[in-house]
């Protein structure tokens, strides 16, 4: 199965997902799962974006020296198996675009139609809400997965 996680710039969300879900695949020797992310403006200014979830993750011993940002395109949907979206902007971007229609990552993971968001960076709060996007991202993944599966999507 190839899963595909796509956010807005490729940048924040849909990284933090694949790079959680590919650590839980090297940790359980998973080799039948494939993931990657991508934005659908993944060529858009990201300066004013904090990288602090790279730092996190990094911290969680994960590597994301791989990293590099992805433009969803057409060929995407032909590539995975399955797209998952982090919130109803993206879910309508395919929609409208491509006429395809994709599931949000809390859709897959507890059945609830809900965005996975991040606040601002000048937001006071904004180091511990990534610190909490990043350990429900990364605490999501077994399940998530494990949904995958059952479903046989």
């Amino acid at each position: 199965m190839n899963i595909l996680f796509l956010c807005t710039d490729n940048f924040t969300r849909s990284v933090i997902a694949e790079y959680c879900m590919t650590e839980y695949l090297k940790k359980t020797n998973n080799c039948l799962v494939n993931v990657a992310s991508a934005g659908i403006r993944a060529d858009s200014d990201i300066s004013k974006y904090s990288s602090y979830h790279f730092k996190l993750l990094n911290q969680m011993g994960i590597d994301t020296s791989t990293f590099k940002r992805t433009q969803f395109d057409e060929n995407c949907l032909k590539k995975f198996d399955m797209v998952i979206g982090m919130s109803e902007l993206h879910k309508d971007y395919v929609k409208e675009q491509f006429n395809f229609d994709i599931l949000l990552f809390n859709e897959v993971y507890n059945g609830e139609p809900t965005p996975v968001n991040i606040g601002e960076p000048n937001n006071e709060n904004f180091l511990e809400e990534m610190n909490q996007l990043v350990n429900y991202i990364n605490n999501a993944v077994p399940t998530l997965l494990n949904n995958l599966s059952l479903s046989k999507l």
